[in-house]
């Protein structure tokens, strides 16, 4: 279990909240830095991870985060869920082991997490998604998935979005495909 002290989160925290006024850069190397020494398991670089992002505690070697991932501000990613232990004792159940559960959560490359999303315990996001904001996202997530809502609901695929919204752009991509062959 790779869990960080408590002094050296509030330090973390402390000084990405004095970086991110001055330089959002600083602030997101920062972070990862301390997320690293605390197990976060990195496949790339990120694009970027907003300080405001709460990476649940309880085991951060639980989280794989891919290369080019974005994390907006006040999005959650959890790996544990105690709400059997909660209503377990309501029902009489007595156990000396907490009922719970913790799970790994995968966010691919280049996927992007929307402002106040959640992404729940267990989850698997594929490379190339967009969760929108608020999303509340559990699962298997498809690659090139855009999410939206709680609970999230695949509503398109975003290579049909940026094909749609930005033709130029792909008509580039396509381009350069085509003169490498």
């Amino acid at each position: 279990m790779s869990k960080a002290p408590k002094y050296e989160r509030v330090v973390a925290y402390t000084l990405i909240t004095f970086l991110r006024p001055f330089n959002m850069r600083w602030a997101t190397a920062t972070y990862i830095f301390f997320l690293r020494r605390w197990g976060t398991r990195f496949t790339g670089r990120p694009a970027y991870i907003s300080g405001k992002v709460d990476i649940d505690g309880t085991d951060y070697s639980l989280v794989s985060l891919g290369e080019g991932v974005t994390l907006s501000g006040n999005a959650r990613i959890l790996t544990h869920d105690w709400s059997p232990y909660t209503v377990g004792k309501a029902m009489g159940i007595q156990t000396t082991n907490p009922l719970g559960r913790i799970l790994p959560v995968t966010i691919g490359d280049y996927s992007f997490i929307g402002t106040g999303s959640i992404v729940m315990p267990g989850a698997s996001i594929g490379r190339g998604c967009i969760i929108g904001a608020g999303s509340v996202v559990r699962g298997s997530i498809p690659d090139f998935s855009i999410v939206i809502g709680n609970p999230g609901q695949i509503i398109g695929d975003t290579r049909d979005y940026l094909a749609k919204k930005f033709p130029e752009h792909v008509a580039l991509i396509a381009q350069s495909r085509d003169e490498k062959d």
